[in-house]
């Protein structure tokens, strides 16, 4: 079992996974220890075939275990990638070849024979259109961690590297990884997790950048772009990233890449300084939509609430088995509240955009009736079961975190501001819980509950009790009344309209500033 130690983030936010002395000095010895080296080539892309030579310290052990995860963060569901795996071999760098063994699928046994470096070569099939998956082609290659790079099964941290050899037709790479000074295409990330956490692109690459808050953020872009216009997007996401840095007060790494595949494939994926974004080939359109910018917005507010805020149970890794916590509605639900939030927020969308999407959710919520069934604890605990990563499940038994986690916030955030008469906000909270959870060890459920209580200056532990631990119907009257809102025909057969929210002819002035302040830019809590 490997499990990641700890580091120190840039930007203030710690994430600390270990204190113990022990585990302290192995975190500083960290950079001491040699690093594994990784050379990635690609002789016939057509393939789909990747090869991967390593070199691996043996630090005077007579054997090495070595391992693939079988998971990716971020993605709570198996993914077995040795099977992909190819003509496996260990030697000496003198040419001696060494004995393998095979005790798991994603486990391989080296005898040393007392060399100081082994050296490991295996092909990769790389097929997968997936978020989490590898894939090489004729224009261009993705190669995320968890699925391609063989490690040693150890508990210490050390630095590992990559370098690619491109083929001649591929001029470009690009990651949220540091550059190995020198190095062409070579990237250094300070451990494993760090290394895996940090996908990697190469070909033919489109890369608009801009600068927020002293962090540099680039949109890159690959795959068939149509008439795509990367730059006129890159202006757009800006906006919306200085609204993100507003809610936050400050950015919490100094590059950020947005690895945006135009390649068709399923879903997007955070990584702690960057996103992999599944986009449809070939679009017809130069300009990003609502959707596309709320999704993006979502992985980006990933960064923070995943990747520096995060369940206690979400580390350290154990690449081996899938972690369950019951808090995934605040790590889902609440991420798509806040990105949607941001978009609108930055003057990108507009409040009745928001609204129309709250009511498709909300829709889709009271017509599941697998809300009657699951729970959010429930339907976060058995998300690699009932679901794929939370979504697809059996909507006659299961309810989705997405939504309802979703939905909850915007209930928690009404209710927060009733109970300050406006002072405060859900907003607040997160503020607050960054500032105490992003460091030593995340946060346990019943201590997000006393940050939320301790902002409300109530207590919410009851109310959350029922909208996440209990099938009991969510009231949205409390919201809808604090905003000036209502649904447009409630009982309708029409569920569209029935669960459509729009803005009250006779709302109130009140209400009609609770409203506009709930829309407007963030203070950073100033």
């Amino acid at each position: 079992m490997r499990v990641h130690l700890g580091r120190l983030l840039a930007g203030g936010f710690a994430v600390i996974v270990s204190t113990s002395p022990a585990a302290v000095a192995t975190v500083q010895r960290a950079t001491e220890r040699a690093p594994v080296v990784y050379t990635m080539r690609f002789p016939a892309p057509e393939t789909n075939l990747a090869h991967v030579d390593a070199r691996v310290p043996t630090d005077g052990r007579a054997s090495l275990d070595l391992m693939l995860p079988v998971w990716s963060p971020g993605f709570y569901g198996r993914g077995d990638y040795a099977r992909n795996v190819q003509d496996f071999t260990a030697t000496t760098p003198s040419g001696e070849v060494l004995a393998v063994s095979k005790p798991k699928p994603n486990h391989w046994i080296i005898t040393t024979n007392g060399a100081s470096t082994v050296l490991l070569s295996y092909k990769l099939l790389c097929r997968s259109t997936f978020v989490t998956g590898s894939w090489v082609g004729p224009d261009f290659a993705v190669i995320n961690g968890p699925s391609t790079f063989i490690t040693l099964d150890e508990q210490a941290s050390r630095p590992h590297e990559v370098r690619l050899i491109l083929p001649p037709a591929w001029k470009q790479s690009i990651t949220s990884l540091d550059e190995v000074s020198g190095g062409s295409h070579a990237y250094r990330g300070a451990d494993y997790d760090v290394f895996i956490d940090s996908p990697i692109v190469a070909g033919s690459i489109s890369v608009h950048t801009f600068e927020v808050g002293g962090s540099r953020h680039s949109l890159a872009d690959f795959g068939d772009l149509g008439v795509w216009d990367g730059a006129a997007a890159a202006a757009t996401l800006k906006t919306i990233v200085e609204e993100h840095r507003r809610f936050l007060g400050e950015l919490p790494f100094k590059k950020y890449v947005f690895l945006n595949a135009f390649r068709g494939g399923q879903g997007g994926l955070e990584h702690q300084n960057s996103s992999l974004l599944s986009s449809a080939r070939a679009p017809k359109d130069p300009l990003p939509t609502l959707r596309w910018l709320n999704y993006v917005s979502h992985e980006y507010f990933h960064a923070i609430n995943v990747k520096r805020l995060r369940p206690i149970e979400l580390g350290p890794f154990d690449y081996e088995q899938l972690p369950r916590t019951p808090s995934l509605w605040i790590s889902e639900g609440v991420t798509t509240y806040y990105g949607d939030l941001a978009v609108v927020r930055s003057g990108v969308g507009r409040p009745e955009d928001f609204l129309a999407g709250f009511s498709n959710r909300i829709r889709a919520l009271q017509t599941s009736p697998g809300r009657l069934v699951q729970t959010l604890e429930q339907a976060s605990l058995g998300v690699g079961v009932s679901s794929s990563s939370g979504v697809g499940g059996n909507r006659g038994q299961t309810v989705s975190y997405y939504e309802k986690g979703c939905i909850v916030g915007l209930l928690l955030d009404a209710r927060i501001r009733r109970l300050t008469n406006g002072a405060k906000s859900f907003d607040d909270v997160m503020r607050l819980a960054i500032r105490r959870y992003s460091g030593a060890r995340g946060f346990r459920p019943e201590e997000f509950v006393a940050t939320a209580s301790e902002v409300a200056g109530a207590d919410l532990t009851d109310f959350l009790r029922k909208a996440v631990a209990t099938t009991e119907e969510l009231d949205y009257s409390e919201a809808l009344d604090w905003f000036g809102l209502r649904f447009a025909a409630p009982g309708s057969e029409d569920a569209a309209a029935a669960w459509r929210i729009e803005i009250r002819p006779d709302a109130t002035d009140a209400q009609k500033r609770r409203f506009a302040s709930w829309m407007a830019a963030s203070n950073g809590g100033r």
